[in-house]
């Protein structure tokens, strides 16, 4: 047991430790910084970043408008998850709104959102609406993970709703809803500096970006695609041990 937790640990390292090495051999082939810059450079710069006031700010910004559209994408989601579980019929007439919001083209959107409201509030928006299709389905498959049986059975002995939904749903879907909540907020953060880098909008890690391509520092800009990776990789992570506890529950 001991092993292969062992085994866990050591496997993902060592990928992450051979595509550093790719990307070292590839950058030493290429040799030239505006192509594709050396470990060593975007590592300088990836330090770099931590001594300026205006990244923990451009940061900060981001991390909130990502969680500002999660909150609102996954509440919608479950609100519309939990309605096609529990009803055919509102299941097959939000059929039609989930294929629209999966067909909308990101950039139209976020290009007339700019001229409805601010650069912030089109980011949100378009994160939303991206995230929104992805969330639905997790929560839906989660709710459907539900030993009706044993609910049925609860009924069946007279069971409170109250004690059902916190004794034998929530504990049922958590661990899938902890997991969803991890992956939707490390998707959240991604989708949130690209929706910042079409919106311009202000005090951004897409506004960061948006810069630094304009003065052509390419370290800096795989510096901050760096930072984006690695907060969206330890967020899921965290709700990923945070899933497999809640797992021992059942």
């Amino acid at each position: 047991m001991k092993k292969e937790k062992l085994l866990d640990s050591l496997l993902p390292l060592c990928t992450l430790a051979l595509i550093f090495i790719l990307w070292g051999v590839t950058a030493a082939a290429v040799g030239n910084e505006y192509i594709l810059p050396s470990v060593s450079s975007v590592a300088k710069e990836f330090i770099a970043l931590f001594r300026k006031g205006e990244f923990y700010i451009s940061f900060l910004y981001t991390f909130l408008r990502s969680m500002i559209a999660f909150v609102i994408s996954f509440s919608l989601a479950f609100l519309a998850a939990f309605g096609s579980y529990k009803s055919e019929i509102f299941k097959k007439l939000f059929r039609p709104v989930l294929m629209i919001v999966r067909a909308l083209p990101t950039i139209a959107i976020v290009l007339l959102l700019i001229f409805w409201t601010t650069s912030s509030a089109a980011a949100i928006t378009v994160t939303v609406l991206v995230v929104f299709p992805t969330l639905y389905n997790g929560i839906y498959q989660a709710l459907c993970g539900i030993d009706g049986e044993i609910t049925e059975m609860c009924r069946l002995f007279k069971v409170s709703k109250k004690k059902i939904i916190f004794s034998v749903e929530l504990p049922a879907i958590a661990p899938d809803l902890l997991a969803w909540t991890g992956a939707g907020i490390s998707l959240n953060l991604k989708l949130m500096v690209a929706a910042e880098v079409l919106s311009a909008a202000s005090n951004s890690l897409g506004n960061l970006l948006s810069a630094a391509k304009y003065n052509a520092e390419i370290p800096v800009m795989m510096a901050l695609v760096v930072v984006s990776v690695a907060a969206g990789i330890i967020t899921e992570s965290i709700f990923s041990l945070l899933s497999a506890k809640a797992g021992k529950w059942r």
